[in-house]
């Protein structure tokens, strides 16, 4: 449970490390309908994500893993584009790095947590033999 609640922290600092993007960057207002897209992406899979694994769903790593795999494309695509850009934003280039790292981390661990298997309990062993009753004189 101890892997799950750290999975969980992990997705808390995402979603505050994504809410300071507008501030950091310049967002530009796009169509409504996209953005609603786009802060699901960011803010409801992963409070969904944590609710699962709160309530003990194993699947629900393995769904963490995916959501890290791809915000860490995303993170790494920003980060290219913002190289290669004519005026590199050191604040923007920190975010996705910060953001980067907590996406590598979630899929490492949320895998490391999917793949361990706790060892299957011992059936119960068999009582002892009951002692032999007093020989009578």
């Amino acid at each position: 449970m101890k892997g799950r609640t750290v999975m969980v922290a992990l997705l808390a600092a995402l979603m505050l490390a994504t809410a300071t993007a507008p501030v950091v960057r310049d967002a530009t207002q796009g169509v409504v309908r996209f953005q609603l897209v786009w802060y699901g992406f960011l803010y409801g899979i992963p409070v969904m994500l944590a609710g699962l694994l709160l309530a003990g769903h194993r699947w629900a790593l393995m769904a963490l893993v995916m959501y890290g795999t791809i915000g860490l494309a995303l993170d790494i695509a920003t980060l290219v584009q913002d190289v290669t850009g004519s005026a590199p934003q050191p604040a923007g280039l920190a975010l996705s790095g910060a953001t980067g790292l907590i996406n590598f981390l979630l899929i490492v661990l949320g895998g490391r947590e999917f793949l361990h298997v706790a060892p299957a309990p011992s059936p119960p062993t068999s009582l002892p033999p009951s002692p032999r009753p007093p020989a009578s004189a």
